[in-house]
């Protein structure tokens, strides 16, 4: 086989649906930047090339990915991979593979945990002198959940044109709030244009995710201590309390960890404060509260979803949104120690307090 037909096998092969090895951004606030640096150790297996098995030494290459929120849910990103292998065996130790792959995808958040992508692959090989380029669309989800303080696991899967498979597993682990350590395994398949071979890549990165700009901080200073009113009507603002004098505790509504929907052993408290609201026309305030696992930002987050989601079911079942008022507190205001799982479990709740 010659060369020139060898590099388009290879070029083949390198037909990859991916972002980039790294804790990646799942949700988007416009404004807010990642900026991903990795090296991987990756080397490929190219069957059946006129019967004949050829692999290619491992490497350790430059990745690097940077990701903006263009608007709140939607991010662009722009990847780049290092293709580079070291020899290839049976027969062909002299001749390895130069190569890089640049990328660019839209992302579109739909749920916190997870995200969407389309995009474009321009994908460059040179072995032996001849260099050859190659363009795919990729479509993908990655998704990531929180296994512990500090430490996330994600995957990120996708498929291309010519037949094209990617799967990413890792972890990230949090430095600070806003720079991970993470690491991973990352497989790739594709095969050539009017042939049946089969090729692969695979191989494991470490990097850093650092992230910056965006609206967060300041969020944080003015969402936190303010309530805010579930209907179209202009925010009402109220003091930070848990309760003032004539609000009286009802009941909470408790939640699995690192979930914001409600779980079927409590639909008969969320039921109890839409019989309430209906039989006393009062007001009731929904206050949103979770464990200390985590960063404040992505807890206040949280409990705003959690409480966001008791508002719509209770509004749902036929109480007016004048009668629904929202308040979130993040990780700040436990009602048991955060040192036990029985603690953390009584922390993540939506606590109500029904207005007199």
């Amino acid at each position: 086989m010659t060369k020139k037909v060898l590099a388009a096998v290879i070029l083949t092969s390198m037909c990859v649906a991916s972002v980039a090895g790294a804790t990646p951004m799942t949700e988007f606030k416009k404004g807010e930047a990642q900026i991903d640096i990795a090296g991987w150790q990756h080397g490929g297996v190219f069957d059946k090339i006129s019967g004949t098995k050829y692999d290619g030494d491992s490497k350790i290459g430059f990745v690097g990915t940077a990701t903006y929120a263009i608007a709140d849910k939607w991010g662009l990103q722009y990847g780049y991979h290092d293709l580079t292998t070291g020899d290839l065996n049976n027969g062909r130790e002299d001749s390895h593979v130069g190569g890089y792959q640049n990328e660019v995808n839209a992302l579109y958040s739909f749920d916190p945990h997870a995200a969407a992508y389309i995009g474009w692959n321009r994908i460059h090989t040179n072995l032996g002198g001849t260099h050859n380029d190659n363009n795919l669309a990729q479509l993908g989800i990655v998704a990531k959940t929180a296994l512990a303080d500090k430490l996330d696991l994600y995957g990120n899967f996708a498929v291309g044109s010519q037949k094209t498979y990617m799967g990413e597993a890792g972890l990230g682990y949090k430095l600070s709030d806003n720079l991970d350590l993470n690491a991973g395994y990352r497989y790739l398949k594709s095969s050539a244009v009017m042939q049946s071979e089969d090729y692969t890549w695979k191989g494991f990165f470490m990097g850093l995710s650092g992230r910056f700009g965006g609206h967060k901080t300041e969020a944080m200073a003015t969402e936190s201590p303010k309530t805010v009113t579930s209907n179209t009507a202009p925010a009402v603002v109220e003091p930070a309390a848990p309760a003032v004098a004539n609000d009286y505790y009802f009941n909470s509504v408790h939640f699995d960890f690192d979930k914001d929907d409600i779980r079927a052993d409590q639909v008969a408290n969320a039921d109890s404060i839409v019989s309430a609201a209906k039989q006393t026309g009062h007001v009731f305030k929904l206050v949103g509260n979770t464990d200390g696992i985590g960063n404040n930002t992505y807890n206040d987050d949280l409990s705003k979803r959690r409480v966001d989601n008791v508002a719509a079911y209770v509004k749902a079942h036929g109480v007016p949104a004048s009668q629904i008022v929202t308040q979130y507190k993040g990780k700040n205001d436990p009602a048991q120690t955060n040192d036990t799982e029985a603690g953390r479990a009584a922390n993540r709740r939506v606590d109500v307090f029904e207005h007199k």
